[in-house]
């Protein structure tokens, strides 16, 4: 029998204006306290979806959304190592911001593999042909 842990998930996104509420996601954070498991998936290997998120908004252009992913992974492995190391960087790392790069409120997820569903979360929030790109409430 498998034995199911709780795990946050966060959507990290993209705002690239400040008048307006579009945003496109650029990846997944998955956290579970209880393994100890903490990792992401950024679009920066995911073609088409750089070229969704591109194509949404032209005038932001692939070398600043490039840039931005890499600002993305920065954050996200800096928390990481804040929590081997006994600190509450993930809470730090979700805080509201204003900034290009957005972290979504966590959602719960109760899984057995949180690796698998890093993967699954990616596939349903990034991957799906149309869906990248949204207008927030």
């Amino acid at each position: 029998m498998s034995e199911f842990h709780n795990c946050a998930v966060v959507a990290v996104t993209l705002h690239p204006s400040p008048i307006s509420q579009e945003n496109a996601y650029l990846g997944v954070v998955v956290r579970c306290a209880e393994t100890g498991y903490f990792g992401y998936k950024l679009v920066q290997d995911d073609a088409s979806a750089i070229e969704r998120i591109v194509n949404f908004f032209p005038r932001y252009g692939r070398q600043n959304l490039m840039r931005a992913v890499k600002w993305a992974a920065h954050d996200i492995d800096f928390a990481i190592e804040g929590e081997r190391n006994g600190r509450a960087a993930f809470a730090n790392l979700i805080r509201p911001r204003e900034n290009v790069i957005r972290y979504a409120p966590p959602f719960v997820v109760a899984t057995d593999d949180p690796v698998a569903e890093l993967a699954r979360q990616y596939e349903m929030l990034v991957s799906i042909p149309g869906t990248p790109c949204t207008l927030s409430d």
